[in-house]
């Protein structure tokens, strides 16, 4: 695509934080049974995250624009479950599932360029609007949680089936997905087995100080290393420490939907794993972000909307007081490319921008999590066939002792009423058989052991 320049671009991806923001006030709404709706889902005509993933660098000056190289995995063996942030500007405390707008926009933005990796599902479920109550845990939260649990539950049972699968949010999405992984997943070791990995920025979810494990989860930990599947992904980006009274970083503070109370600050932190570091990035973050929906929802999208800004930040976790935190930072002072994060960010609070400026690193993660897999069942079909052949060997084995056992008794007898020398030469076949029938013995005490170390590899 044509590289995309010009502040009024720029400046009107700054409307974006009018419409992905977090906290808002008043009254509590109903739930109500309902089929799911979904605004992503694989092969539905209006699937929103069948779009478009084309797109080009917009690299430092000096340097050429590159195709971005993303395809769609169109027969991946992976799922990813996806919940949006606070996008409602309906005029009651809880949506209705209607595809409004800037839910669309912020979909598209955030979840579609996962179908480079899995197949995407994204219900619409009834969200605490902005006329709705975010300051504490209440029935406006437990509404727009049961709706949402409620899409997560549809997904498991008609359409993921078994399959190993992502679990993606951010902000009022990410504290569902949080509670969702509390109460579904952590829980069950079954549905373990088949969670590579959750991606949920924004919701002050906690581990105890300096550990991966614990707090809000027992068995799910927080990503710690390149190459780790099963674990949680989240962080809280800012540029510089977070005031005293930031909404996102810290536990007593802030930002907290949940039905437990708040956790002790002095022995609980916010989880902050580094995307840039998982992927193996080094700590630079790969922006992603599609030109076409910076300020509303196109008439028609552009064949390669989507641009990547490539070595303009840099973020690493830092701890200050009771923050823990994902500091952003420019490379480059004088690098004259738009500073994505400071159009769209509250101050030096980046949570609105916080996904797109990782989503490269994000969507790396996600491909290693698939790519583990995938390595994962190769080993094991490789193994299976290894079975399926010691057991077709041991099947032949247990026929030829059979015939051996059966020729020696045969040739026994015959012996015991021959003379002379057809005396001899039986008891020679037969002595011969037995000999056989023993290798064999042996041979099937050798396949059973290993058809049992295989077993054992397998799992």
């Amino acid at each position: 695509m044509s590289r995309v320049s010009g502040r009024s671009a720029w400046l009107a991806f700054a409307c974006l934080s009018i419409f992905m923001g977090f906290i808002a006030i008043v009254g509590p709404s109903a739930a109500q049974a309902e089929d799911t709706v979904w605004i992503c889902k694989p092969g539905q005509s209006d699937d929103l995250c069948g779009g478009t993933i084309d797109g080009s660098t917009l690299p430092p000056t000096g340097q050429s624009a590159e195709p971005l190289g993303y395809t769609r995995a169109t027969n991946s063996p992976i799922d990813c479950f996806y919940l949006y942030p606070t996008q409602s500007e309906q005029p009651t405390a809880n949506s209705n599932l209607d595809k409004d707008p800037p839910i669309r926009r912020v979909v598209v933005q955030q979840a579609r360029m996962f179908s480079s990796v899995c197949k995407v599902y994204a219900p619409m479920y009834r969200q605490v609007t902005y006329d709705g109550n975010q300051l504490a845990h209440n029935p406006d939260v437990d509404v727009a949680y049961e709706s949402a649990k409620a899409g997560f539950q549809d997904f498991l049972a008609n359409y993921s089936k078994g399959r190993p699968f992502v679990m993606l949010g951010h902000s009022q999405g990410s504290a569902h997905t949080a509670r969702l992984i509390d109460e579904l997943v952590d829980t069950n070791a079954n549905l373990r087995k088949r969670f590579l990995g959750a991606i949920a920025p924004g919701a002050n979810v906690y581990v105890p100080k300096n550990e991966f494990v614990g707090g809000m989860y027992e068995n799910v930990p927080a990503c710690s290393e390149a190459g780790q599947s099963g674990c949680l992904v989240a962080y809280s980006m800012y540029k510089g420490e977070p005031g005293a009274g930031s909404q996102f970083s810290r536990l007593d503070a802030g930002y907290w939907i949940y039905p437990e109370a708040r956790p002790d600050a002095n022995q609980f932190e916010v989880v902050c794993t580094n995307p840039a570091e998982l992927d193996g990035s080094g700590g630079v973050l790969n922006p992603l972000v599609n030109m076409d929906y910076l300020t509303g929802v196109p008439v028609a999208e552009t064949s390669a909307p989507w641009v990547s800004f490539p070595d303009y930040y840099s973020v690493s976790c830092q701890r200050a007081g009771s923050a823990h935190w994902l500091n952003v930072s420019r490379i480059d002072e004088t690098d004259t490319r738009p500073d994505l994060g400071s159009l769209v960010a509250s101050g030096n609070n980046y949570h609105v921008p916080e996904v797109n400026l990782a989503e490269g690193n994000l969507l790396t993660i996600a491909q290693s999590w698939k790519d583990a897999y995938t390595a994962e069942q190769n080993r094991i079909k490789r193994l299976q066939q290894k079975l399926k052949n010691l057991n077709g060997n041991l099947a032949k084995s247990k026929k030829r002792l059979a015939a051996s056992q059966k020729q020696a008794t045969k040739l026994t007898r015959k012996a015991k009423k021959a003379k002379g020398k057809q005396k001899k030469a039986l008891t020679r076949k037969a002595t011969k058989a037995r000999k056989s029938a023993a290798a064999e013995r042996r041979r099937i005490s050798s396949l059973k052991k290993q058809i049992a170390q295989v077993k054992k590899q397998i799992g």
